[in-house]
């Protein structure tokens, strides 16, 4: 009966590790109930703590460190999840170097925020609140080349090539958007 227990941890602690990765990889929810998507993290720790105890347990009883199997994976995912959060939240603490947003009237909802560490934090809005997505750019003169995102949100394709005129940012195939003054 025992192993089975362990098994079944093991399998809940991959379970919940792979919702919360992709969770962590994924839009960032901010509205009414946002702190719910913090529950797979939650479970997923809980889980690995009983998961430590048990292994310390049966490590007493045999000594052998393959014992410690699930406690290791475990404690991997929440390495992962912790990280994406961190390297999530330096993205959010760096400081802005452009703001830009859709023109009254836009079919989209979107501003975009690029950063000083070359990275962007696009936000998009919805009824219930907003979604949080990030990316990395480069900007050559007056142009914006978006290189890489975790964008998957209602616009289909998200623009790649922006050119940037006055206060206004005129994208290729995408909405024209303004130039946030501070």
């Amino acid at each position: 009966m025992r192993p089975y227990f362990r098994i079944a941890i093991g399998l809940i602690i991959i379970w919940f590790g792979v919702k919360a990765i992709r969770q962590a990889f994924g839009g960032y929810d901010l509205g009414l109930f946002h702190q719910f998507q913090y529950i797979p993290f939650g479970l997923l720790i809980i889980f690995t703590v009983a998961a430590v105890l048990l292994d310390t347990t049966y490590y007493k009883l045999n000594k052998r460190l393959y014992q410690y199997v699930t406690s290791f994976i475990g404690l991997t995912l929440c390495g992962i999840v912790i990280f994406k959060i961190v390297q999530r939240n330096s993205v959010d603490n760096s400081d802005t170097v452009l703001r830009v947003s859709n023109l009254p009237g836009a079919t989209n909802v979107l501003t975009f925020e690029f950063k000083a560490n070359k990275k962007f934090r696009l936000t998009e809005y919805d009824r219930l609140g907003q979604t949080v997505y990030y990316g990395m750019y480069d900007k050559l003169d007056d142009t914006l080349f978006i290189r890489d995102n975790n964008y998957n949100g209602y616009v289909k394709e998200l623009p790649r090539t922006g050119a940037i005129k006055a206060d206004t940012v005129f994208w290729t195939n995408f909405d024209t958007m303004l130039v946030n003054k501070k």
